[in-house]
C-alpha cells in the first residue's frame, strides 16, 4: 500500500477557538469528478467526463457515510443532526447563491463539465482553497442559529505519472479526502487531509489516457484504500483534539 499524507492544523485556531464550539453542522459533502487541479487538463480528460459511465456518486455517499457514521460521534463537540439540514427551506435556497453557480462550468453549455456530485441531500458549497463560499458559510450561521462552526467535507481525484519513459507513462489515481471546519467568519478552524493511491495503473501516450474506460475502477479502487486508511488513523486523530480541547477548556475554567 502506497504512502498516505495526513496533515492535521491545530494550530490555527485560538485556545478560545475550540473552547467555544458546542454545535457543529455538516452543510456539504461533494465528490469532485475533474482528474486534475490544471484547467488544461479538464479538455484532456472530456471524454472521460462525458462518460456516463464515470459515475461517482456511489463513492461520496460512502464518504459521507463514513464521516457521519464513524467520525462525527468522534468529533469533540456535538453536532445538528442532518435532518434538520437537508430539509430546512433556508439551506435548500443557498443553492441558489453558492459560488460554483457562477463559475464558468454552469455559465458555459457544458453541462458535462460541472464535475462536483454532492451526497443525498446536500448542495455543493465549495471549500477548495482558492474557492472558498464563505458567502454561504457564513449564511448558514443564520439559517441553524444554534451552531458554533461548520463541517463541509469532499473528496476528489488526480491520475499522476507513476512511471515513464519515451513519452509512454503508467497513470494512477490518487484519492484525497478533504474535512474542514469553519466559524461564524468562514474562517478555517480545523483542516484534515488525506491521500491513497490505487493500486493499479493504466498506460498514456503524450499524456493521454489511451483506455478511459480502465479509469473508474481506478477511482473506484484509490477512494478504497483511502477509506480504509481513514478508518484506521482518524479515531487517533480526533482523539488527541478531544484531549486538547479538554486541556484547553479546563484553562479557560480557572
Amino acid at each position: 500500500m502506497k504512502k498516505f499524507l495526513l496533515i492535521l492544523f491545530l494550530a490555527v485556531v485560538t485556545v478560545q477557538g475550540y473552547s467555544q464550539i458546542k454545535k457543529c453542522a455538516v452543510i456539504s459533502v461533494f465528490g469532485n469528478r475533474n482528474l486534475s487541479d490544471d484547467p488544461l487538463d479538464t479538455k484532456l480528460y472530456e471524454k472521460v467526463l462525458k462518460d456516463s459511465s464515470f459515475n461517482i456518486a456511489g463513492t461520496v455517499n460512502e464518504f459521507e457515510a463514513l464521516i457521519m457514521n464513524e467520525f462525527v460521534p468522534q468529533f469533540p463537540f456535538a453536532f445538528k443532526d442532518k435532518a434538520e439540514v437537508i430539509n430546512s427551506e433556508d439551506y435548500k435556497a443557498l443553492d441558489s447563491i453558492v459560488t460554483y453557480k457562477t463559475h464558468i462550468w454552469e455559465e458555459s453549455s457544458w453541462d458535462w463539465a460541472n464535475p462536483l456530485i454532492p451526497a443525498d441531500g446536500y448542495i455543493n458549497i465549495a471549500a477548495l482553497g482558492i474557492v472558498t463560499d464563505k458567502r454561504a458559510i457564513k449564511k448558514a450561521f443564520e439559517i441553524f442559529p444554534d451552531i458554533d462552526a461548520v463541517l463541509i467535507a469532499y473528496v476528489d481525484f488526480n491520475l499522476y505519472d507513476n512511471v515513464g519513459i519515451g513519452g509512454i507513462t503508467s497513470k494512477k489515481v490518487y484519492a484525497y479526502a478533504n474535512i474542514k471546519v469553519f466559524n461564524s467568519e468562514a474562517k478555517r478552524i480545523f483542516k484534515l487531509k488525506e491521500r491513497e493511491s490505487s493500486k493499479k495503473g493504466v498506460t498514456a501516450l503524450g499524456g493521454f489516457v489511451l483506455d478511459p474506460r480502465k479509469l473508474t475502477p481506478m477511482v473506484f479502487d484509490a477512494a478504497e484504500q483511502l477509506f480504509a486508511e481513514m478508518k484506521k488513523n482518524m479515531p487517533k486523530k480526533l482523539a488527541k483534539m478531544a484531549k486538547k480541547i479538554d486541556k484547553m477548556a479546563g484553562e479557560d475554567d480557572n
